[in-house]
């Protein structure tokens, strides 16, 4: 009995220290185990970052490529459209949550797209053919809806009596200061550029006939404008009047919102390709001098 007495302590002390051993082994196994699977997911997020910052160096690649593919001339043609460029980039399906901004220097849509782009050729313009195409671009260049902005504009400095186009009336005088005599006209320009690409896309227009009416739209412009600010202010002054639903209106927030992205993001076009001068205004400048 005296040799159990003095046995159950020591088997006691022994089971304790064994417990804790135990106990110590196991926490130090959590914590190897904590260690590894933190080096495994900290080695997985620097293969993903790596696999996106390849992506994005793809992506740019590309961009800086179709931007060089063009001379600078035809970058500007093309930049016209860039409000109108930038909610399609929106639109169509996003490279790993990112767009495509080649997309900006090309004529045609990132592959698959055509059926986006045909419906809203239709549905927006009845175009559907070479001839209906022609038609629109035609009546987009000539005159669009800039001729009754000018018209209404005329009307309201000579004093005329001015009934049941109150709305119009209010876009015009709103936007008077920022665009005076150019109006709205940036709007029907954006328009004829990205009528015309689309047009290209879908086989309506051929390359020379689309790159010709790209080029008409690009001296209108340098004849109206002095830089991609009085011409955005001139496009959300045309796409307001095209509505006349005031701010309200949602689509004009769209544009509003493509604008800003266009005169403040670092990838933007408008940043990238500054607003070139005509070779004709150059003159004019040189001779008031």
């Amino acid at each position: 009995m005296d040799v159990l007495r003095l046995l159950v302590p020591v088997v006691v002390v022994l089971v304790v220290m064994i417990l804790i051993w135990a106990g110590r082994a196991m926490l130090e196994g959590a914590r190897e185990g904590v260690a590894e699977a933190r080096e495994e997911e900290a080695a997985a997020k620097a293969v993903q970052t790596a696999e996106q910052e390849a992506r994005a160096q793809a992506r740019l690649e590309r961009f800086e490529a179709a931007s060089a593919a063009l001379a600078p001339a035809d970058r500007f043609a093309l930049n016209l459209r860039a409000p109108f460029t930038e909610i399609w980039l929106e639109i169509f399906p996003q490279e790993d949550g990112a767009s495509q901004l080649e997309y900006l220097y090309r004529l045609t849509p990132p592959v698959g797209q055509e059926t986006e782009l045909k419906k809203a050729l239709e549905e927006g313009w009845d175009i559907t053919d070479h001839a209906s195409a022609m038609q629109a671009l035609a009546w987009l260049i000539d005159s669009g809806h800039r001729l009754p902005y000018s018209q209404l504009r005329r009307a309201i400095a000579a004093g005329e009596e001015l009934r049941g186009n109150s709305r119009e009336v209010g876009v015009v005088q709103k936007w008077e200061a920022q665009v005076g005599e150019a109006g709205g006209a940036a709007f029907d320009l954006a328009r004829a550029v990205d009528v015309a690409a689309q047009a290209y896309a879908l086989g309506y227009l051929s390359e020379a006939e689309c790159w010709r009416i790209l080029r008409q739209c690009r001296m209108l412009a340098q004849d109206l404008f002095e830089s991609w600010e009085t011409y955005g202010q001139s496009f959300l002054a045309g796409a307001e009047f095209w509505k006349s639903g005031g701010l309200l209106d949602i689509r004009h927030k769209r544009y509003a919102k493509s604008i800003r992205w266009l005169q403040e993001d670092p990838q933007s076009p408008w940043l990238r390709d500054p607003w070139p001068v005509s070779p004709e205004r150059q003159e004019r400048l040189k001779a008031m001098n």
